[in-house]
């Protein structure tokens, strides 16, 4: 797979949501950008949302892989948004919980957490991939309680201007190049993806898309990108669901 190009970000200050939006003509390469969401999307039908001027919302629109490879689009988009919170300043050490959620971890005077979502649909001949970035919100601001924002990740109040633009080019760079990795090299994909997924190694429960929870220790990521849990000795693998981290 060439590397995908990317055009001139459509950037608006207000947007319904950005991946309603580019979802109307889902070229490859297109980028949809927003300030503010006032009808985000969330997986499995929830809102995303944030005050004015708060957050970043991002959607893109990508060649689709070969169909082996699909699962491993919405992972390694977490992927790219956590390096991409490393090179930016003031950059952000974060890991994923599987399989895309960027968190960051707490410390002294700082607030750890969820700091950015991702979400990923297909449509015929494109990838569509949503990622919600809290940037200035304050704790008061924050919807629930187990997430967190640049600013009260970093201790600085006042974040530099152009974070957001800086932030977007080094997002649209590592997901180019982890796709066109994807294609090449699977088993270094999974490697680098293996070594940023804290979910793996631990105790954790998972939320069942059909309803139900499993509960297990998460042993590995496998080559399709689903989650395997082990519990009395049997191995189930989940392919979504939602994860909460039990120790």
């Amino acid at each position: 797979m060439v590397r995908q190009q990317w055009t001139r970000p459509e950037w608006h200050t207000t947007i319904d949501s950005t991946n309603l939006d580019l979802l109307k003509n889902p070229i490859p390469g297109r980028v949809v950008v927003a300030d503010h969401q006032s009808a985000g999307l969330g997986r499995r039908g929830r809102t995303w949302t944030a005050p004015p001027g708060r957050g970043l919302a991002v959607s893109v629109a990508v060649r689709p892989p070969r169909p082996d490879l699909m699962g491993w689009v919405p992972l390694i988009a977490g992927v790219a948004a956590q390096r991409a919170l490393a090179h930016t300043e003031p950059a952000l050490t974060a890991t994923l919980k599987w399989p895309n959620d960027v968190l960051v971890p707490s410390g002294p005077g700082l607030r750890g957490g969820k700091v950015c979502g991702v979400l990923a649909s297909a449509t015929p001949g494109s990838v569509v991939i949503g990622a919600g970035l809290n940037i200035d919100q304050t704790a008061d601001e924050l919807p629930v309680a187990t997430a967190t924002s640049w600013a009260l990740a970093s201790g600085h109040r006042v974040l530099p201007q152009g974070l957001r633009h800086a932030w977007l080019t080094a997002y649209l760079e590592h997901v180019s190049l982890l796709l066109h990795d994807l294609d090449h090299d699977l088993p270094k994909v999974r490697s680098l993806y293996i070594g940023v997924c804290t979910t793996i190694g631990r105790s954790v429960s998972i939320e069942l898309p059909g309803g139900g929870l499993q509960q297990g220790a998460a042993t590995t990521v496998n080559m399709d990108g689903a989650l395997v849990l082990t519990h009395e000795g049997r191995a189930t693998i989940h392919h979504a669901g939602d994860v909460v981290h039990l120790r």
